[in-house]
Parts: C-alpha cells; structure tokens; sequence
C-alpha cells in the first residue's frame, strides 16, 4: 500500500524484488485471477476499466483515506463503481495516528466515509506515528472503536517485521492478517499474503500490490461472503474456528455486562441470560457469523459474544 509519495521502507533492492517476483509465480494469485490494493495512485477508474476488472481479480481492497485528514481522491468513485459492477471490494484506512484518542477519532472518520457495501475493513498500519503512549495501545483502540460500529470483519495489515516490532499484541485482536513480504512467504500467522507491488493486471494496464490467501480457514468465502446470506450463514455458524483466539479457551470470564443468546442471532428478543462483570463461563467451542464476528457456545447450549472487548480467556 502507498501514501502519498511513500516508498516501501522494507524494499531493500533490486535483489529483494528479483526475489519476490520468482516467488510470486508459484502463488495462487497466478491462476488468472489477482487481489490487488488499489488507491488514487491508479487513478479514476473508468466503467470500462471495472467491467474488465470483474473477470480478473478474486476480490479488491481500495484505500479510503490517508489518515484521518485525507480522503483519497477517487475511493468514491471506485467502490461506486465496484458496487456497481458487482466487484467485492474491501476498504483500507492508511493509519497516521499519534495516540489512542487519535486513533478512534481516524477509526471514526473512517467508517463514516467509508462504502458500506466494503465486506471488510482494514487498518493499514506501516509507519509508527505514534507519540503518546505505544502503539499497541493505539492499534488497539483503533480495533476497538471500529468493533462499536461494524460487526464485519476487521482485518490488520503491514510487513511482516514492522507488524511483530511495533503491533504484536494489538494485531492478534483483528479478524485476519494481511501481511506484505516480498522476499519471502511470512513466517508469523498470515491469512493474506501480499507477495508482490509488481503484478500486472491487463484491465488496467500497469503493475500493482497484489496478495494470495494463505489460510485454510479464511477461504475467498470468508473475505467476500456465500452467494447468499443463507448458505453463508450456514457454511460460517457451523465451521468451528480458533483463529480469533490463539486457542480456543475453556472458561471465559465477562469483562463489561453481556448476554447470553438462544440462537446466535444476537437480538434482545433471543436474550436469556445477563452476565455481569466477572462472571466467568465454561465454553465448549467458538464459532464465526456471516458477518465476520465470533462468538462462543457455552456448556448450557448457550452463544455469548467472543468479542475481546467484552470477555477475556
């Protein structure tokens, strides 16, 4: 991902590229299709330009914003016309944040500029700009200030050495990891790999990032949705999944007040139980919705929230 004449700090040179480019053709994203990143660097997208995209890439994510005080000048035509033409696209936001106040106020200008047909949303986070406090704490509170607006899916993206250096707590929290590396295949968890910024795509006629799905359990499915919310549902709710959690914890304890549910349709009317604070719950599994988001079945038969805002292991 770029921000405005930003060059990639871990591109060490032309032997890295040469590297990258050899590793880049025995990835999935070589069997015609690609997921390339695309922002104001690839200027305004034409219909034409998008029609022609369709048949070529798997699923794009489109810059949103250059922190909280820029807006990128063509996402809204893009995802305008990516909605339009039936393209599944998620959104990024470049982060420049300084603190954790900073970071829910960009979190915040984020979602409300953001395309609400995104499938995800992405903290792009690649440079630390933060002075006040750590930027754990600031990622974190970015996560979490998103979490309270959207239910879908929360995805952390940056290179594999920045990621572990600077966010290696806060980026465990998100949905999925998106990591860059262009010598190599990452050796932290990864569930979309960025492995190249030179992959050409014919629709339109120049070279881009471009990524490849690493993870078994995060399918296209999962990044995009079922052919209808139905059999999505079906395919998600009944897949358990550890990923949210690095395992999948035996007791949870309840951190603000939470519910626990008849069906996992998380609505007052399906409410039975009200957990206080403290109140620590025997789980049998963890499961994920449609909408990204996890919850637990507890050993009553019961689902609760497996947000990390409200529960802890």
């Amino acid at each position: 991902m770029r921000k405005n004449n930003h060059v990639r700090l871990f591109i060490t040179g032309v032997f890295t590229l040469l590297i990258a480019l050899s590793f880049a053709k025995t990835t999935k994203a070589d069997d015609g299709t690609v997921i390339p990143d695309i922002s104001e660097w690839q200027g305004k997208l034409s219909a034409t330009k998008v029609q022609n995209l369709k048949s070529q890439v798997s699923f794009i994510i489109n810059r949103r914003q250059y922190g909280a005080g820029y807006q990128d000048k063509y996402a809204t035509n893009n995802t305008n016309l990516y909605t339009q033409y039936g393209v599944p696209f998620g959104e990024y936001d470049y982060a420049t944040f300084n603190s954790k106040a900073a970071a829910k106020n960009e979190a915040n200008i984020f979602y409300a500029n953001s395309n609400k047909n995104a499938k995800f949303y992405v903290l792009d986070f690649e440079e630390n700009d933060v002075t006040s406090g750590s930027a754990n704490s600031a990622v974190k509170a970015w996560y979490k200030q998103m979490r309270k607006l959207t239910d879908k899916k929360l995805i952390f993206y940056s290179y594999q050495a920045f990621a572990t250096q600077n966010a290696n707590s806060a980026r465990k929290k998100f949905d999925a990891q998106w990591i860059a590396n262009y010598s190599y295949r990452p050796t932290i968890k990864t569930d979309l790999w960025q492995y190249s910024n030179k992959k050409y795509v014919p629709a339109l006629k120049r070279s881009v990032d471009a990524s490849t799905i690493l993870s078994s359990d995060k399918p296209i499915s999962w990044w995009i949705g079922g052919q209808s919310a139905a059999t999505d549902q079906t395919q998600l709710e009944t897949t358990a999944t550890s990923s949210y959690y690095e395992d999948v914890p035996t007791q949870i304890t309840a951190t603000k007040k939470v519910y626990e549910y008849n069906k996992s349709k998380f609505k007052a009317v399906n409410r039975v139980t009200t957990i206080q604070p403290g109140t620590t719950l025997s789980i049998t599994g963890i499961k994920q919705r449609s909408t990204g988001s996890y919850y637990f079945v507890t050993a009553d038969g019961y689902f609760v929230t497996a947000n990390k805002s409200y529960v802890q292991e």
